[in-house]
């Protein structure tokens, strides 16, 4: 009677066990039990539009529980930008490396599916995260579009894309990104695109006002801005900055809060690798870039550039 005493208990503790982990984010989720949830990813590995749906689980991850491992300006970047859509986030793949190990995921929205890589350390540090690509359901078995996502053994993740336009014209490009140094890179980029006539969208341009000293728009060119706006206190600033270089072939973006000290000041923010100063003289902006800002432009050009103060329109009498 007492070995079926002790053997109901043993079977109770490993019923205790064996409980699901609770992924919703409303009680504390150890790491470990977290990263269980991804599948081991044999590498290399091609994933397509169409095989995509084969690998994504049905576990599904609430926000909070996300939120238990990386910074807010992860979640607030990459999974709801506009805080309006609630995307759906299903684990997809765990890769291991002897320094770090890469957790995949799918954010799936109503129309489109994400691939975000996020990586940690082996003490479960987190280091960086990067969307790798989208698979838009409109594209999904034409027989004019092809994506691919072929992540290798290093890994480096190279996303392939093979377009035929309605006029028979085929376009494709190729860029591939790989951790290293503390954050993703571009390392590889390739493409027969020639580049959009396409207008700038300032995001700060009417929901911040332009009262303080430096607040106002810069230029160099047509398609080159630093845009500045108030933000709070008469040395604090909202920036947003846009260039394009040859011929529109490498374009970059940022947006960010400068806090001035006289007439400098450093956008640099945790968990970002990218660092740039700002040098404010008369109505010119100089900006110069420090670290690696890869995430925010492309392999071939640099934040490093004069802008001259666009003049407001004089008001009619």
């Amino acid at each position: 009677m007492r070995c079926l005493f002790v053997l109901l208990i043993a079977i109770g503790f490993m019923g205790c066990s064996d409980k699901p982990t609770d992924l919703s984010g409303n009680t504390p989720i150890k790491i470990n039990d977290f990263n269980k949830v991804f599948k081991p990813a044999e590498l290399p590995i091609s994933i397509s539009d169409t095989s995509f749906k084969h690998l994504v689980d049905s576990i599904i991850i609430g926000q909070k529980a996300l939120a238990q491992f990386v910074p807010d300006s992860v979640i607030d970047k990459f999974i709801d930008p506009d805080n309006k859509k609630k995307p759906v986030i299903h684990p997809l793949l765990r890769i291991e490396q002897d320094a770090e190990y890469y957790l995949l995921f799918d954010i799936k929205y109503p129309k489109k599916q994400d691939i975000l890589a996020i990586v940690f350390d082996k003490k479960n540090k987190y280091l960086d995260a990067k969307l790798i690509t989208e698979f838009n359901d409109e594209n999904k078995n034409s027989a004019k579009y092809e994506k691919s996502l072929n992540i290798n053994r290093e890994p480096s993740f190279l996303v392939e894309e093979h377009n035929i336009s309605n006029q028979g014209a085929a376009t494709y490009e190729k860029k591939g990104w790989a951790y290293s140094d503390g954050n993703f890179r571009l390392i590889y980029f390739d493409s027969n695109k020639k580049p959009e006539n396409t207008v700038i969208i300032n995001p700060i341009d009417t929901i911040l006002t332009s009262k303080n000293v430096y607040s106002g728009d810069y230029k160099s060119g047509i398609k080159n801005l630093v845009s500045l706006r108030d933000n709070g206190a008469p040395n604090k600033y909202q920036f947003f900055i846009h260039f394009e270089k040859n011929e529109g072939a490498c374009t970059g973006e940022l947006k960010g809060i400068l806090q001035f000290k006289n007439n400098i000041a450093t956008y640099s923010e945790k968990g970002d690798a990218c660092i740039v100063h700002f040098a404010i003289n008369g109505n010119n902006v100089t900006i110069k870039e420090d670290g690696n800002c890869g995430n925010h432009r492309g392999m071939t050009c640099y934040f490093n550039n004069s802008f001259d103060k666009v003049r407001k329109p004089k008001k009619k009498k």
